[in-house]
């Protein structure tokens, strides 16, 4: 079990660490980032009581029979109350959180707040797997990075609407952008067992959906670094501006030579 355990958490761990290794301005706490990961962990458990509950009183349906059950499951059975929970969790981290005064902040903690939610769905995966080990390769490079992925865009939004941008736009993509992307990875993910033919191909498009979703999160790291440093940069003192350098020897600016007569 406590092999099953690490196994399920080694994804998560590393992903935690690379970003950590990203805030290069001013790293947040490590107990800091233990406590959001806690929090993720927490958004799991809350997450399946909920669906046990909604279930039990016809108001969740897990339907993976069709390609429309599927798409319906993905959606509100998976994206909508998982992505709620990460939010309302990361939103509680947040509130009152000192350290939280950089806008890659928000990508760091939304990071950890969803690989804690990712470490505690793949240890639960694995415990049920009859492969743990193969179910733990293909989780570890699959879902745990696209919940980090989507815990980062998370995160960029809520920064953005932390710090200042108000538009209603950013506000909906706090949790809009999450829940598409999450629908759509699941939506494929559900697919490949009601169309075994079409596996390789359901395979393929995950592979690029992962792929995107990392060109979008390395985006969204590089813009939210320049708007720190940004931040954190004076503005030149009037007068202090860049001065002209005097000429090199031996450069050809003769203009500003005297002229002599032979």
């Amino acid at each position: 079990m406590i092999l099953v355990i690490i196994t399920a958490l080694i994804p998560a761990v590393i992903l935690g660490w690379w970003i950590y290794t990203k805030d290069s301005i001013r790293p947040e706490p490590l107990p800091m980032l233990f406590k959001a990961f806690l929090y993720g962990v927490g958004s799991a458990f809350i997450t399946i009581v909920v669906g046990q509950l909604l279930s039990q009183i016809g108001l969740m349906v897990f339907d993976l029979n069709s390609f429309s059950g599927a798409v319906s499951t993905a959606l509100f059975a998976a994206a909508l109350p998982e992505e709620i929970f990460k939010l309302l969790m990361l939103w509680l981290f947040l509130r009152n959180n000192p350290y939280y005064d950089e806008y890659f902040d928000g990508i760091v903690y939304g990071a950890c707040v969803g690989l804690g939610f990712a470490g505690a769905e793949n240890i639960i995966y694995l415990v049920q797997s009859e492969n743990w080990i193969g179910t733990g390769i293909i989780r570890g490079l699959t879902a745990v990075p696209a919940h980090f992925a989507i815990a980062c865009a998370m995160g960029y939004f809520y920064s953005k609407r932390h710090f200042g941008d108000r538009s209603t736009l950013t506000a909906v993509c706090v949790l809009a952008v999450p829940v598409l992307i999450h629908w759509v990875y699941d939506a494929l993910a559900f697919s490949e067992g009601i169309y075994p033919a079409l596996s390789v191909v359901i395979n393929v498009l995950l592979v690029l959906l992962i792929y995107r979703m990392y060109t979008s999160t390395m985006k969204r790291i590089a813009e939210l670094h320049q708007r720190d440093y940004a931040r954190m940069t004076p503005p030149p003192l009037p007068g202090n501006g860049p001065s002209t350098p005097p000429p090199l020897p031996g450069s050809n600016n003769d203009d500003n030579l005297p002229t002599t007569t032979s």
